[in-house]
């Protein structure tokens, strides 16, 4: 009797683990439906500005998606606050109704192990920011009262990076794409701003002399995507017509 009693509990624990729904299928996402930027196909435009960016433009039905690069990009991550890389965004909404836009980017570093990483939320940029310049007062009072001889030197350079990041500061409050979307309408047609992405990922490393990206702008219904190169094509020089 004992053993009887132990094959049917076995064989019921057996059963229900058979048609208990496999957990990873069952909290498998919907894979939406994907827009890519092509070359030469309705609605997709590429375009070499004089102010020295490249500008790819994808436009649906009621909606027009926008990306602008500059074409010093790749040099000009390296030079910034935590190397990140920096890309402008535009949507616009053509529609008479209302769109939700979730606001949702993420990119692609195709040559770098394909990592892909969201962009930086700006306000928790600003606070590591404002850290981090704490820590650089800290540092360089620690320094001048180890050195007084010191003190000029590091006075000088301590303003200038107080300076330089807080005018990054500013520039991530006022010109950042809002990471908590925005409901586009006829009233309120257009959102756009900047969009940096982290790139100290182990497995991304040093630019390559040629780089290529995918730039993922995801909505409630489709995934708009935006494969570029920097440089666009191997040479691609940009003449920059001066500021007046």
């Amino acid at each position: 009797m004992p053993r009887s009693r132990f094959f049917w509990a076995t064989f019921a624990l057996t059963v229900g683990a058979i048609l208990a729904p496999t957990p990873g299928h069952a909290e498998k996402k919907k894979q939406l439906p994907t827009m890519r930027w092509t070359a030469g196909a309705p609605g997709c435009t590429f375009e070499r500005r004089d102010d020295g960016r490249y500008l790819w433009t994808m436009t649906g039905p009621d909606l027009t998606v926008t990306l602008l690069v500059d074409s010093q990009e790749l040099a000009k991550s390296r030079q910034r606050f935590y190397q990140l890389l920096g890309l402008y965004v535009s949507v616009t909404y053509t529609g008479r109704d209302k769109f939700e836009f979730p606001a949702n980017l993420r990119i692609d570093f195709v040559r770098h192990h394909d990592v892909l990483e969201g962009y930086e939320d700006p306000s928790e940029l600003s606070n590591k920011l404002q850290n981090d310049i704490d820590t650089k007062v800290f540092e360089t009072e620690r320094q001048i009262k180890r050195n007084p001889k010191i003190t000029e030197e590091k006075t000088a350079l301590l303003r200038e990076y107080q300076k330089v990041a807080a005018e990054f500061i500013e520039f991530l409050s006022t010109q950042s794409l809002d990471p908590t979307g925005v409901t586009l309408t006829p009233g309120n047609p257009e959102v756009h701003g900047w969009v940096f992405f982290a790139t100290n990922n182990k497995w991304i490393g040093p630019w390559k002399a040629s780089e290529e990206f995918i730039l993922s702008v995801g909505m409630n219904d489709k995934v708009w995507q935006f494969p570029f190169s920097l440089p666009p094509t191997e040479g691609d020089l940009i003449l920059r017509k001066p500021p007046e």
